[in-house]
């Protein structure tokens, strides 16, 4: 139902293609470079080679960060990818993200007009660390990377498989965020700066950014020692809209009986909304650092950063339910398949009750605000053959969440026609006309038509803090022998973690909005999706909301104002609004880590041949305290505690057929704890009639990964690289939200009676599973050609995910038989696994200029394993393509300014329902940008 400009992709993947052939030339005239843990014969073979040698090239800028991050892969011990800033606070984009975007077996999501998430080789299961050591922020296992601000970087790397001397977690791979240190730096002083201003073409949106970095390295009379501090501001002020849709399932009441008989086992949309959404992000950021080097075998290091984050977001939608209520249905449309709703129209049975069709305008205004805070020593020792490395670290971090909502039902709704492919969105999706009781279109700009139904206000809040301790040692024994070195070491963490949420809400009778506190401030909204038919619809404004926060709280608790199910009438029952109670609890958890590993080294065949072999085992303690609540407001403490113990081994082994031509083989495993929001022990007990509930689960088991890799690897030139790898990987214990069924549970805190089976809403265990690809690679300025060709460079990557399954034996808590799976469309489909992702850059570098164009691709990926759309109708999201340039100049070496635009094809992210694209689930407006920065350094 979307459809990709196909001329557009073939044209750029010539370019890429011609790129990659006119890179090949290049092959047989390459310097020999040295390659991991060479032995002494072929040291001593480079050194020759060097030597005679008359030609000295000074490599920098874009060159340099290339030859920099090709250097880092060859010589690593794991397969990885790195991306190198080419100078002081300068990444190849704007944040971590972004830059990650790029890489090969990376793909990511975007949100906010900034890269937002990532995934490698098709998992999201993503570990982040921070100069080699884990870091992660609220209740989850990472931090967020579009937090770290791309100035106070000096390399990112990927890892897709670990060695034991890495600390586990994150079975799809780590990224490590490598911040500047003194030392790393030129002798004397070091100054740099930048500020850039992006221009999005969505809402006008101007977002300034700006960073300073001041250093020094010196020597004293007792060692040399550098300081450095490097600070960053970034803001990113977005404006999104899209229209989008809800979790396609059957229908019940009256719109299930007013379809035929013959149909009620149709499928149709729960909810439809147009929305903007819009607001500021605001990222202070520090990293300060001191290191003290005593000689040439000892130093030290104390650091300490931040990464923090404000947000203020506008989200406004006019809300379209189409169940819930006892409008009937009518000129029901279907799909080919004879079930799924297409189109039809939703009529009020009363056409005078204006409660009986809840559709209006929704409108939520939160304050977020997250810290991440981190000091951080080290010390590392060495001599001859000894390394041992201390460190210890303490992380901090908080997020706060505040929010308050309002919806307005429209007054005088009487019908309304749905179409889920409507021409009126570009390239298709769900639109809906209303109707008033004579026929006529409702006037949704016409303030009258709107009534107070609902408001909310809510908090949310979580507090972490880790302290972290690790020895490691490394003691090497031959150049040349079979034990090349042997890695031991120990570490402790111990975590903690609190988090509370709660809110009070009411609903409101048939007031209109103008009789409202604050109701004669109004919005009015307007959406760009779907062209001069596009809906606009009015909001109390956020300002109104908060002005007269105290008046709507007291018309809240006027009787006869408001109205409740179940409730008391006012504000919700008090002990519903208890912030203990609802999703809150604290968690403890410690572990324990020993490693060991052998590093080898041998000839195969006249190859040499070096590696690894290791083990990692760690033991995990801990507990969470929680409530059991039920609907009656009885309350009950649950202490649940867990232990278990994981062992993780690895083989690598690297082949270098010659200095440099290699091939990597590993075998890894590693595993992958749940995030301490899924196994908390909190759980709500909401329907002790039926017997229905949701919370965590603190016996979710961790998610284990075993890991086959291998990657043939070409280097040449300076940063020049041509590499072709295969995986695959066999994860079990996947996590997946839904229905279990049969728990049993004391629902009425009495030992004496037994237990009663509720069917609760969790995150539970499923799999296995199982991801197969490809990755091809090839990079490289093509040095052998006459100037001025020689100045351009090319890259082109290509990540074929040719097999993604997960298997689970039920959906949204029904069982699942392989018989009913076969009749379904991709129900095993894995989530986040596009089958092809690649990227084509071309870049240009000579005296005062630079240059890049980069395209990426990006094709279609099942969202989530989700528990709650019918089977079969899980969201995917479409292919995205993006086209970004950059062009700098520097008119004096201390220097650069640059223009640069991201988005030209201004490409959308639109969604589907079902392997088959069976329904339109909406789109989301990309914005295209344009920015303007300075940068110096001295």
């Amino acid at each position: 139902m979307f459809t990709t400009p196909k001329s557009k992709t073939i044209l750029l993947a010539a370019t890429g293609l011609a790129a990659a052939m006119m890179c090949a030339p290049a092959l047989a005239q390459e310097t020999t470079t040295t390659t991991t843990e060479p032995t002494a014969a072929e040291k001593a073979a480079t050194a020759k080679a060097e030597a005679g040698s008359d030609e000295v090239i000074i490599v920098k800028g874009l060159r340099k960060s290339l030859q920099s991050s090709t250097d880092k892969k060859r010589k690593a011990g794991q397969i990885s990818e790195t991306i190198t800033a080419e100078d002081a606070g300068k990444l190849p984009d704007n944040n971590v993200i972004e830059a990650l975007a790029h890489v090969t077996g990376v793909q990511i999501t975007r949100s906010h007009g900034e890269g937002d998430s990532i995934s490698i080789r098709g998992m999201d299961d993503v570990q982040t660390t921070v100069n080699g050591s884990p870091a992660s922020n609220g209740t989850g296992r990472s931090i967020s990377l579009n937090d770290v601000p791309a100035e106070l970087i000096k390399s990112v790397t990927v890892y897709k498989t670990r060695t034991a001397d890495q600390v586990e977690g994150g079975f799809a791979g780590t990224v490590n965020v490598d911040l500047r240190r003194p030392l790393d730096l030129k002798k004397g002083w070091t100054l740099a700066g930048s500020f850039r201003e992006v221009y999005g073409d969505i809402g006008d949106t101007k977002s300034p950014y700006t960073s300073a970095l001041i250093a020094k390295r010196f020597d004293t009379s007792i060692g040399e020692m550098g300081f450095l501090v490097n600070l960053s501001y970034q803001e990113n002020n977005y404006n999104e809209q899209y229209v989008q849709s809800e979790t396609p399932q059957t229908f019940w009441g009256a719109q299930l009986t007013s379809l035929p008989a013959d149909h009620q086992d149709a499928i149709g949309l729960y909810r439809i909304q147009y929305g903007v959404d819009s607001g500021k992000i605001r990222r202070p950021s520090l990293n300060a650092s001191y290191q003290w080097r005593v000689n040439d075998n000892l130093d030290f290091v104390l650091e300490g950063s931040m990464f923090n984050a404000t947000e203020n977001r506008s989200y406004s939608a006019m809300n379209t339910r189409l169940k819930d209520s006892p409008a009937v249905l009518s000129d029901v449309v279907y799909a080919a398949d004879g079930k799924t709703i297409l189109s039809m129209t939703e009529t009020d049975p009363n056409l005078t009750d204006t409660s009986v069709m809840p559709v209006g305008s929704v409108s939520r205004d939160d304050y977020n605000k997250t810290e991440n805070n981190r000091i951080n020593f080290e010390a590392h020792w060495h001599n001859d053959n000894t390394t041992v490395n201390l460190g210890v670290y303490k992380d901090t971090s908080s997020f706060d969440n505040q929010w308050y909502t309002t919806w307005l039902t429209l007054d005088g709704l009487a019908s309304m026609k749905v179409d889920t492919n409507s021409s009126n969105v570009e390239g298709g999706g769900p639109y809906v006309a209303y109707y008033d009781a004579s026929g006529n279109a409702l006037d949704l700009s016409d303030a009258s038509n709107y009534n107070a139904y609902f408001v909310e206000n809510g908090k949310s809040f979580t507090d972490s803090s880790e302290t972290a301790w690790n020895i490691d040692v490394t003691h090497r024994f031959s150049d040349d022998k079979f034990v090349r070195s042997v890695q031991f070491g120990v570490r402790k963490s111990d975590r903690e973690l609190t988090t509370a949420y709660g809110y009070r809400y009411a609903y409101f009778n048939d007031v209109a909005v103008t009789d409202f506190p604050g109701g004669s401030d109004l919005d009015l909204v307007s959406v760009g999706v779907g062209g001069t038919n596009a809906p606009s619809w009015y909001r109390i404004s956020r300002q109104s909301v908060l002005n007269n926060w105290d008046a709507i709280r007291a018309y809240a608790n006027t009787p006869g104002n408001t109205w409740e199910t179940g409730g008391s009438g006012g504000w919700a029952d008090a002990t519903v609004s208890t912030e203990r109670l609802m999703s809150s609890y604290t968690s403890s958890e410690k572990t324990a880590a020993i490693y060991a590993q052998l590093n080898y080294g041998f000839k195969a065949w006249d190859f040499p041949v070096d590696g690894s072999i290791g083990g990692r085992s760690v033991h995990t303690w801990g507990q969470s305290l929680a409530s059991q609540y039920m609907k009656s407001g009885e309350i009950v403490d649950s202490v649940r505690a867990g232990e278990g113990t994981d062992f993780m081994p690895n083989v690598n082994a690297i082949i270098h057929f010659s200095p440099k031509l290699q091939l990597r083989l590993a075998y890894t495993v590693n595993i992958q704890r749940p995030s301490f929001n899924d196994m908390n022990s909190f759980v709500y007990l909401y329907d002790t009639t039926n017997h229905y509930g949701w919370g965590g689960n603190p016996d979710l088991k961790p998610n284990e990964e075993k890991n086959y890799d291998a990657s043939l690897e070409y280097y040449f030139g300076r940063g020049g690289i041509l590499s072709a790898a295969v995986y695959d990987k066999k994860p079990s214990n996947f996590f997946v939200w839904g229905k279990q069924q049969n728990v049993p549970t004391d629902d009425d805190n009495d030992p004496s009676t037994p237990d009663v089976s509720y069917t609760i809403y969790r995150a539970m265990n499923g799999g296995p599973g199982e991801y197969k690809g490809i990755e091809l690679n090839a990079q490289g300025f093509f040095d052998f050609l006459p100037s001025p060709w020689n100045n351009f460079g090319a890259s082109a990557n290509l990540t074929y995910n040719y097999y993604g399954k997960i298997e689970y034996a039920f959906y949204n808590g029904e069982p699942i038989s392989a018989e009913e799976a076969a009749t379904i469309p991709g129900i095993y489909d894995a989530p986040y696994n596009s089958k092809y992702t690649y990227n084509l850059s071309v870049y240009y570098e000579h005296d005062k200029w630079s240059a890049r164009v980069a395209f990426n691709h990006r094709d279609r990926y099942r969202s989530a394993l989700d528990g709650y759309s019918a089977k079969g109708y899980s969201t995917y999201f479409e292919a995205t393509e993006r086209l970004d340039f950059a062009v700098n100049y520097t008119p004096v070496k201390w220097m650069t300014v640059s223009l640069e635009g991201t988005n030209l094809l201004g490409d959308s992210d639109a969604a589907t329902y079902g392997a088959n694209s069976i329904l339109n689930a909406g789109t989301r407006v990309g914005a295209k940008t344009v920015q303007l920065s300075a940068r110096f350094r001295y």
